[in-house]
């Protein structure tokens, strides 16, 4: 059975329609997943520095935990990646097949895609570069946190700042 002409142009352009689809909602899958790992550590990191102190087992398992975290969202950004990238590929392959990058193919001077966008280089000022950057600063600072606890510091005979209502109140019955 042949496939007319204009039927296989209808199935590559559909197909393209859906790849284009797919790559915006992977990146947007990926940014939505990462903002939620982003308010985590900004939950996470207020819990580690509130007045309450850890033990050097408290230490460890938040470590663990942030470590066993941290892998698990690199491991899932990075899947949401490989399938983006696949799927940049079928892109290009179909865009190729459809002349898009090339000059004079629709009757004009210049191609409808610049001729640079099929190109395969990754950045790493990328969307998923940039993830991968954020997942690293967020583990990073949590760790510090969970072991450099400012409440910490203070327990340890460094004598803490006086509250300038104490002051206030310690001068009048002084008096």
């Amino acid at each position: 059975m042949e496939i007319p002409e204009q039927k296989k142009l209808d199935v590559l352009m559909v197909q393209l329609q859906e790849r284009y689809n797919a790559s915006h909602k992977m990146r947007d899958r990926s940014m939505q997943f990462v903002l939620w790992i982003l308010g985590f550590g900004l939950g996470m990191g207020w819990f580690l520095i509130n007045k309450a102190t850890h033990t050097c087992l408290q230490q460890v398992t938040i470590t663990f935990f942030l470590i066993f975290l941290t892998i698990t969202t690199l491991w899932f950004v990075c899947a949401i990646h490989r399938g983006f990238e696949a799927n940049r590929k079928i892109i290009i392959r179909i865009e190729k097949i459809l002349k898009l990058h090339e000059q004079n193919s629709y009757g004009i001077d210049e191609s409808v895609l610049p001729p640079k966008y099929s190109k395969m280089k990754r950045k790493w000022t990328g969307h998923f570069e940039t993830l991968y950057v954020i997942v690293l600063v967020v583990f990073i600072i949590l760790s510090i946190l969970t072991w450099t606890n400012p409440s910490k510091l203070q327990s340890t005979g460094a004598r803490a700042p006086l509250d300038p209502n104490q002051i206030h109140t310690q001068t009048i019955t002084k008096e």
